[in-house]
């Protein structure tokens, strides 16, 4: 081309599972079965909708104000709803006013870099859930900026790391933090949460929790919400009813 098209960083935009898919379907092709395990579909694998879900759905395709215009931050009884879930746990307190409905998290995560000053960066993990490595890539134009998880103490962050180039690169304005992680799978402790908490303390950032997995946890391990360990730091907490709820 005569001239650049993409911006420096939009290779984020692979992810390792879906290459995986693309040689199953090579190998599929030629005849081989094959178990699907890569996108955890629950109706692939046999599951059913309950009824009340159903019924709950077709009660409201009955309903005229189904089709009307809701608030534009979201339906405000279900914000009020998930306020109080929040409160619950007993650390900082929130409003409806303080929940804001997207359509999907990766729209919310799409509009959070969007709006951030060019120069504003937001150091994540690595290995990175592309939807946001690719998000801060392309608002940045250029690679995105990351801490590492290390694989030898179960995929915990290496604070150290992330400490350092918080410190040494004044650009930095947020840490994200994933928690479930993805695509590691890693539970955080209270008091790694609170390490995070603490470095964002000493250098006045921004602290945005992707915590869509929340309520997907194995072997009896409970996932910590920032909201119990912020304090009054300034944060954004990413959720997804399609993930906490079904």
């Amino acid at each position: 081309m005569r001239q650049l098209l993409l911006r420096p960083g939009a290779e984020e935009l692979n992810y390792e599972i879906r290459g995986i898919v693309k040689k199953a379907r090579q190998i599929e092709a030629l005849g081989y079965a094959m178990t699907w395990e890569n996108i955890g579909d629950p109706i692939q694998k046999h599951n059913h909708v309950p009824d009340w879900m159903k019924e709950i759905i077709a009660d409201l395709l009955k309903e005229d104000k189904t089709y009307g215009y809701a608030d534009s931050k979201g339906v405000l009884e279900t914000r009020k709803f998930l306020a109080d879930l929040n409160n619950q746990k007993g650390g900082n307190q929130i409003t409806a006013e303080d929940i804001l409905f997207f359509n999907g998290l990766g729209d919310a995560i799409a509009k959070l870099y969007q709006f951030l000053i060019p120069t504003a960066r937001i150091i994540g993990p690595s290995p990175a859930y592309s939807t946001h490595s690719s998000a801060e890539a392309a608002h940045a134009n250029t690679a995105p900026i990351t801490y590492k998880l290390d694989p030898d103490n179960q995929w915990l962050p290496d604070m150290e790391d992330l400490f350092m180039k918080v410190k040494y690169n004044p650009s930095i304005v947020g840490i994200l933090i994933i928690n479930p992680d993805n695509p590691t799978g890693m539970v955080y402790p209270k008091e790694v949460l609170e390490g995070f908490v603490k470095i964002a303390e000493e250098f006045n950032l921004l602290l945005i929790a992707d915590e869509i997995y929340q309520n997907i946890t194995y072997k009896g391990i409970k996932a910590v919400a920032l909201a119990e360990v912020i304090g009054d730091r300034p944060a954004i907490s990413l959720k997804g009813i399609s993930k906490e709820f079904p």
